[in-house]
C-alpha cells in the first residue's frame, strides 16, 4: 500500500549525508549517497540504536553502539549477511522529498 508523505524541500537535504526525520511521529534514518536518497528504519537490528547517529562511509552506515554495518541502498546488514533492516521508498515530487511509509 502506498502512503506517500512529504519530508521537506529537497534543498533542505543538500548539506551533509545523514538526517533523522520524523513522519507522523515515527523516526526514520535518511541518507544521501552519490546524490541519491535512501531511508531506513532508524534502529539497529542489534539493540535499536538510531542509525541516523551512525558513521557513514560511501554506501554504508555503521551503528555507533556496537559497529554493525548496513548497506543504506537495500538495508542489508553487512555484519551478518543474512539479515536486513526495513527500507523505505523515496521520490522527488515538485522539488519536495517524499517517503512511502507504506
Amino acid at each position: 500500500m502506498d502512503n506517500w508523505k512529504t519530508i521537506g524541500k529537497i534543498s533542505d537535504y543538500q548539506e551533509g549525508n545523514k538526517w533523522q526525520i520524523q513522519v507522523e511521529g515515527r523516526p526514520f534514518a535518511l541518507f544521501k549517497y552519490e546524490n541519491n536518497y535512501y531511508a531506513l528504519k532508524n534502529g539497529c537490528l542489534h539493540q535499536g540504536f538510531p542509525l541516523a547517529d551512525g558513521n557513514v562511509k560511501s554506501y554504508m552506515v555503521e551503528c555507533p553502539l556496537h559497529g554493525w554495518v548496513y548497506d543504506i541502498r537495500d538495508g542489508k546488514c553487512l555484519s551478518l549477511g543474512d539479515r536486513h533492516t526495513i527500507t523505505y521508498e523515496l521520490r522527488i515530487n515538485n522539488e519536495m522529498l517524499e517517503i512511502n511509509t507504506g
